[in-house]
């Protein structure tokens, strides 16, 4: 068994986690790659899982490695679909090839905060933290970030919109905030004050956080 395949196993068994399955045949149909269950015995004696009762969990190595790829991937989707103006659909295809890409750490965390630390990918899905999430790294300045933290006066350009709350999406659309359109802040506090399309719009900070903006470089 190659490492694509090794790596296509480790993504199934994680998203299956995700969905509450960890079935060993479950597994192995969701790989995209093939893969049978000799496939996952060979894992397991490699010490990356553990086998019991037709069920599948990770070992600490299994789980990090497991958690590196999958970050690798979720990142590139955010990286194709917020910077490159990818459908989601291409942004998962090309991100399926990214992810086998062994980058040095540094690289991984250097998008990451370039991205601004996003904490889940465009399907909604949580991308696996790294050390430069947990340690708030800023060194390389956020090109992408959450409209509450754009400062006083700079404007940008809508990435996306990650509403918590249904209505706070069409709140949002009222405003005609939406991905790709321009805006500028104008205030910040002690409420945001807003610019889109000539028109001035007041939101509360917690809103500001579900919209998240490219910054002009320009200002």
């Amino acid at each position: 068994m190659d490492e694509h395949q090794t790596d296509e196993l480790l993504e199934a068994i994680w998203t299956r986690r995700e969905k509450g399955d960890t079935d060993v045949d479950a597994c192995l149909q969701a790989a995209h790659a093939e893969v049978d269950r000799a496939a996952i015995e060979r894992m397991a004696e490699r010490g990356l899982v553990r086998l019991s009762d037709d069920q599948v969990a990770f070992t600490d190595e299994g789980e990090r490695i497991a958690a590196e790829i999958m970050r690798r991937h979720r990142l590139a989707e955010r990286l194709f679909t917020d910077l490159l103006g990818m459908t989601v659909e291409q942004s998962e295809q090309v991100a399926c090839t990214f992810e086998h890409t062994r980058l040095v750490p540094e690289v991984t965390d250097g998008l990451c905060t370039l991205l601004g630390h996003p904490r889940e990918c465009p399907h909604g899905r949580p991308i696996p933290p790294g050390a430069c999430c947990r340690e708030g790294r800023t060194e390389i300045e956020s090109a992408l970030m959450p409209l509450s933290e754009v400062p006083f006066g700079r404007s940008g350009r809508v990435a996306y919109v990650r509403p918590r709350h249904h209505e706070r999406l069409h709140m949002l659309l009222s405003m005609g905030i939406a991905p790709g359109v321009a805006l500028r802040v104008h205030q910040r506090t002690p409420v945001m004050v807003v610019e889109v399309a000539q028109s001035e719009f007041a939101m509360d900070r917690e809103v500001a956080e579900d919209v998240y903006v490219w910054l002009d470089p320009n200002g």
